[in-house]
């Protein structure tokens, strides 16, 4: 499914029907890779009331056990342009909704921070032609906050990265190049303490 998905990847970055296909994809490829999971009642889009402010937030995808708890949160992020200039807050915002949920009402088995990205990646300029070529693969290397979430809270808590590389990549020049990608290379989802 995670190659469906990332074909029309660049097609109406924000819409509800592309967050609905990549939730899909990622628990497809959880339920796939780690059968265990399979015994859960999943939701998608789910308010979680409770957490650590004492409010509620919406969850990506969550595992709920058999007596209505949540155990399993996934939070996922599909990014394709603007990687370099926003990976700091991705991980900041990584480390946040960590405590959100950790702190919460509920003891979670596992919590998840599942991120697809492209090894390379097109900068557009405002008319949409490409400007440049972003490299999300060595800012990923560089901010990780693996180790940070691991000295907080063990390995309950983790980040897991999905890249992929787009054929021709360098042949396109324009955002309507990338509505149909072929995507190779994709590396599994893989938890690192399982």
């Amino acid at each position: 499914m995670l190659v469906e998905f990332l074909k029309s990847t660049y097609v109406d970055v924000r819409s509800a029907k592309r967050t609905d296909e990549l939730h899909d994809a990622i628990l497809s490829e959880l339920l796939e890779k780690y059968p265990r999971y399979k015994k859960y009642n999943w939701k998608f889009e789910y308010n979680l009331r409770g957490d650590a402010f004492g409010g509620s937030f919406k969850i990506d995808i969550l595992g709920f056990n058999k007596k209505g708890f949540p155990k399993i949160a996934i939070l996922c992020k599909c990014n394709n342009s603007n990687i370099g200039k926003n990976i700091y807050n991705y991980t900041n915002t990584t480390i946040g909704e960590s405590a959100r949920l950790m702190y919460s009402e509920y003891k979670f088995e596992k919590i998840l921070f599942v991120s697809v990205y492209p090894r390379k990646a097109p900068l557009f300029k405002k008319d949409g032609s490409v400007r440049s070529f972003d490299t999300p693969f060595t800012y990923k290397e560089r901010v990780n906050s693996s180790k940070i979430l691991f000295k907080q809270y063990g390995d309950t808590v983790e980040e897991v990265n999905i890249f992929y590389d787009i054929e021709n990549l360098e042949s396109k020049e324009s955002k309507e190049d990338f509505y149909q990608i072929k995507p190779k290379n994709i590396t599994k989802l893989k938890l690192k303490y399982e």
